[in-house]
């Protein structure tokens, strides 16, 4: 696969987020409801919990295979979205597809999934945001793009897309790949239930990225 196919998005700290005060003393469960309800009414971002085991666990594979390909489904279409974890950061600056192939190297990143990890050995916990630094994304794509990212770099069966993809890409098949993931747009966004998915099909390079949707308001 190639290399630093993005511009550097940078990362917080999360006591630029929160008030640490108000998580060091506090129990796992009261931590994971502050997080959510922190997050919950916010456009421009979206956050989510893993315990420190499973952050563990999925590490390695996303250091070992720090890229892949997710599609995210609209009423009309899709565009794919390619992602590229950045291991010294705990950082995944993720960009569509179709602007990378016309820009390469000077393509801008439109969201990033950060992994906190301040308390993973404290609380067992790493908490994981969604950021979207533009209004080509809304935060459903976000929501769906960090749901696959997990699952695919969790699931043994999933995450046999991921390896070939990095390791083997000539062997990718994203017409399988694609089927997998329509089902999960259907299930999780309600989206992917109008478009057929063609037998055999090559060009999954061709990208139906056109316009963002309307600016989202941020908090």
């Amino acid at each position: 696969m190639c290399k630093s196919i993005f511009k550097h998005a940078g990362r917080k700290a999360l006591d630029q987020i929160l008030k640490m005060e108000l998580i060091e003393n506090a129990s796992p469960p009261a931590i994971i409801n502050l997080w959510y309800t922190h997050h919950e009414m916010m456009m421009q971002y979206w956050g989510r919990v893993l315990s420190g085991d499973a952050y563990d666990a999925m590490y390695p594979r996303l250091k070992a295979n720090p890229y892949f390909v997710v599609p995210v489904f609209r009423d009309k279409g899709l565009f794919n979205v390619v992602t590229n974890f950045k291991t010294d950061e705990d950082i995944v600056l993720c960009c569509p597809l179709g602007e990378w192939q016309e820009k390469q190297d000077h393509a801008s990143v439109h969201m990033t999934i950060q992994f906190f990890t301040e308390l993973k050995q404290s609380k067992n916990l790493v908490l994981v945001r969604c950021e979207l630094q533009d209004n080509h994304m809304t935060k459903q794509d976000a929501m769906f793009v960090t749901h696959c990212l997990m699952k695919y770099y969790t699931m043994p069966k999933q995450f046999e897309f991921v390896e070939t993809f990095n390791k083997n890409p000539s062997q990718f098949n994203y017409h399988n790949y694609l089927r997998a993931m329509k089902l999960d747009a259907e299930a999780n966004t309600g989206k992917g239930g109008n478009i057929e998915i063609l037998e055999e099909k090559k060009t999954w390079l061709t990208d139906a990225y056109k316009k963002p949707p309307p600016t989202a308001s941020s908090a």
